[in-house]
């Protein structure tokens, strides 16, 4: 694997070009400007964070199946470095458990199975623990009477995205990051020497590209001549409610094992709002941002339950995720192309976008670094 050893000096342009001003691509840049790289962001659209980190649900996650997943470890890693990143950036970032909970006694056998295998694989990390009744009412009195057990999880937290967006955008200026918004990319020419981007703005080029194009990364991995897959793009429909006063982020168990959702939770915002969902559902369009009644009557059908007081949607908003071909994360260094792709960044890709940001700087760092 060739290092910025391996890199002529005198390599005209950026150290490394970054494609995407989400907050993956934005995590990235910051921290590679901040280790000395001369760095420029390439974004087609007029400013950062309107892509697939608009659409989150604001949540730092903590369980992510199966544990054993890219996307599992470095979500893991990434919680860990949020408190350090938010302090830096000024950035509040609310720290909460969540409570994984039950309202059937049919579904005991799956709480106690799921507090097992959790225990097992987070306990040296995080705080986990069972929970019932009033101890359970305690940690969260807004559950409802039917809701008989749960499973509780420290160290998840929630930040607003658009704070965290901005903040890294004017954190990556100030450490001499240049933005180029409004370009889109529509091929890439890398030679011995750099990569030259053609984009609807002119030529750029760089020593090192990192795709983290979100929905668009599959079609820039194969700019570059790199077949990691198809993206399919899934919806999610989240309510914003006003009135509920959550402690804890709560979700309904079973969590969803598959690459596809965990299923979404209630999630207590830091403006004081309740964010509910995101439900999911594969669409043909990338844009498509379009919710409907089902989507609302399935968020109630689902979370209306688990509270004593109903709630009603001030707000409805949808974002788009690129689904992953493998169900996994794809980081993928081929440094004879000089490119880093970062295809099928799903959900938890908020979480996980500083320990991304860590790897790709030891990736094009070299052997030993």
């Amino acid at each position: 694997m060739s290092g910025w050893g391996a890199l002529p000096e005198a390599a005209p342009g950026s150290d490394v070009a970054v494609i995407g001003a989400g907050v993956v691509g934005l995590a990235v840049a910051y921290r590679l400007a901040g280790s000395g790289k001369r760095v420029v962001v390439v974004e087609k659209e007029k400013g950062p964070g309107t892509g697939v980190t608009a659409g989150q649900a604001n949540v730092i996650h903590v369980v992510q199946l199966p544990f054993g997943s890219l996307k599992s470890k470095l979500a893991r890693r990434g919680n860990h470095m949020y408190d350090d990143l938010c302090r830096e950036l000024g950035v509040r970032l609310n720290r909460m458990p969540a409570l994984l909970v039950v309202n059937r006694w049919l579904a005991v056998p799956v709480l106690l199975a799921a507090f097992a295998y959790v225990k097992l694989e987070l306990g040296k990390e995080f705080r986990v623990s069972l929970m019932r009744g009033s101890s359970l009412r305690k940690a969260e009195p807004s559950l409802a009477m039917g809701v008989i057990g749960g499973l509780k999880v420290d160290g998840y937290g929630t930040v607003d995205v658009h704070e965290l967006v901005s903040r890294l955008a004017d954190a990556s200026t100030a450490r001499g990051v240049t933005f180029r918004f409004g370009c889109k990319v529509t091929s890439a020419d890398a030679r011995e020497e750099a990569v030259t981007l053609k984009t609807s703005c002119g030529e750029i080029r760089a020593r090192v590209v990192v795709n983290a194009a979100g929905l668009y990364s599959d079609e820039v991995a194969a700019a570059f001549g790199v077949d990691l897959g198809k993206l399919e793009p899934g919806l999610g429909v989240m309510a914003v409610c006003s009135g509920l006063s959550l402690k804890c982020i709560v979700a309904p168990l079973p969590l969803g094992t598959g690459s596809r959702t965990k299923g979404g939770a209630l999630i207590p915002a830091t403006d004081g709002t309740t964010i509910v969902g995101p439900t999911l559902r594969v669409t043909q369009s990338k844009e498509d941002r379009a919710h409907t009644e089902e989507d609302l009557a399935q968020l109630t059908a689902k979370f209306g339950p688990l509270l004593k007081a109903d709630w009603k949607a001030a707000r409805v908003y949808a974002g788009t995720r690129p689904l992953s071909p493998t169900g996994d994360f794809i980081i993928d260094y081929r440094p004879q192309k000089r490119v880093v792709n970062l295809v099928g960044i799903e959900s938890p890709g908020l979480t996980a976008a500083p320990a991304i940001a860590e790897m790709v700087e030891r990736m094009i760092a070299g052997p030993g670094q």
